[in-house]
């Protein structure tokens, strides 16, 4: 310990790809840096990152020669991607002092993440903070194309997968014999899937929303940030966060706006065939799409506060840090009623949950969402019930203390 602190060694191999997790994690770790002496280790990093992790006084661990998750196919089938977090991890010379210095560590679930834990010895406490089951191991629909098409692919690649599927099950293992590392999902329904494929219990660990990061009241920088001109129409529109993907929905969300006269910006991106196709798609259910990148905060916060609503018809979503944003913003959360969603919104009180499917439902409650009584009843609703939960990064961090507490006791 230092000063009375817990020496904390926070954990995620992958970076560089800007997801829910590494916002999430960014977003906690000044609170958690509270209650730790923290440092970082990862394997990739941007620099924006770097700067930003180092101006919370925590020291970052990450090698010159950044390791790169590499996808596609043959990676898939072979699981070249794990081996080559594996070796990335042993050859980076500052994790064998940095495991050594910590009293305890905070391993973040992800690409490359699960690699680690073969070199931390047995007795060092270790919590996991697990986010999903690896895309496409225990599913169908992320072997699908973005429009639902290559419905023959999830049976071909999970007999393909099957020697990746039993090494990243494997790598599961040391948690569910050892009490001195614990799995923490996050959320109740992450947690019943890691319990269903992994057979053992897990606890929870919400992630969180920085009330200041994401202000009821507009900045100033936000009214220069925004203009509607720029993307669909320069009409009312919805928006979409989330990579173009058939697990993110991103076809079916077109579908389910097309008679609306809404418009949609997807924010998130895609490659340009990806993108093209998804607006000629749009073009032919008569929804105008939108498709941005890349984007500063107070852009992203600009589209999404003067959006009609936000919303989002992924596939099984862990739990979805979008929700619990456009709650803090005052923005109509509307979701389709599966997976960590159903977790934050409730039904009418503060967003709608809805069929995926029912078109009428959809309209009906896109509706609702343009009457100004009921988007401010919904908005005062959404911040109570981030507080009910207590979705916010210190409780987070407080969470978290109790975790390492009871594994370094």
């Amino acid at each position: 310990m230092t000063d009375g602190k817990t020496r904390l060694l926070v954990v995620k191999a992958a970076m560089s790809v800007y997801g829910g997790a590494a916002r999430d994690l960014l977003r906690n770790l000044p609170s958690i840096a509270e209650h730790f002496d923290v440092r970082f280790l990862c394997l990739n990093l941007r620099d924006s990152q770097r700067t930003l992790i180092e101006s919370m006084g925590i020291e970052v661990l990450c090698p010159e020669n950044q390791w790169e998750a590499k996808g596609g196919l043959w990676n898939e089938i072979t699981a070249g991607q794990e081996r080559s977090a594996a070796k990335a991890w042993r050859d980076f010379d500052k994790v064998e002092e940095a495991i050594e210095w910590a009293d305890a560590i905070h391993l973040t679930g992800g690409n490359g993440s699960m690699e680690f834990p073969a070199l931390v010895p047995p007795n060092k406490p270790m919590h996991l903070h697990f986010l999903e089951s690896k895309p496409g191991i225990h599913d169908d629909v992320s072997h699908l194309k973005a429009n639902g098409g290559g419905g023959w692919r999830p049976r071909l690649l999970h007999i393909l997968q099957r020697k990746q599927r039993s090494r990243i099950e494997a790598s599961f293992k040391p948690f569910k014999k050892n009490s001195a590392w614990l799995v923490s999902a996050n959320s109740s329904f992450s947690e019943s899937n890691f319990r269903r494929i992994y057979g053992f219990e897990g606890g929870v660990l919400h992630p969180s929303v920085d009330l200041s990061e994401f202000p009821r009241q507009p900045s100033s920088g936000e009214s220069v940030a925004f203009d509607v001109s720029e993307f669909g129409s320069g009409g009312p529109y919805v928006a979409t966060i989330g990579r173009i993907s058939r697990f993110k929905g991103t076809y079916e969300t077109v579908e389910h706006l097309s008679g609306t006269n809404l418009d949609l910006v997807v924010i998130g991106g895609g490659s340009e065939k990806e993108v093209d196709d998804l607006k000629d798609y749009g073009a032919s259910c008569g929804v105008s799409v939108s498709v941005l990148s890349e984007l500063s905060s107070e852009k992203m916060r600009a589209i999404m506060r003067n959006s009609v609503a936000i919303v989002g018809l992924a596939h099984g979503e862990a739990f979805g840090l979008t929700p619990i944003e456009a709650m803090a913003l005052g923005a109509p959360p509307i979701f389709v009623d599966e997976g960590g969603y159903c977790e934050t919104v409730v039904d009418g009180i503060n967003g709608r949950l809805l069929k995926r499917g029912d078109y009428d439902a959809w309209r009906t409650a896109l509706e609702e969402a343009q009457d100004v009584g009921t988007r401010e009843k919904w908005a005062i609703a959404g911040l109570s019930r981030i507080e009910e939960l207590g979705l916010t990064p210190e409780n987070h961090a407080i969470r978290l203390r109790e975790i390492i507490r009871s594994i370094t006791l």
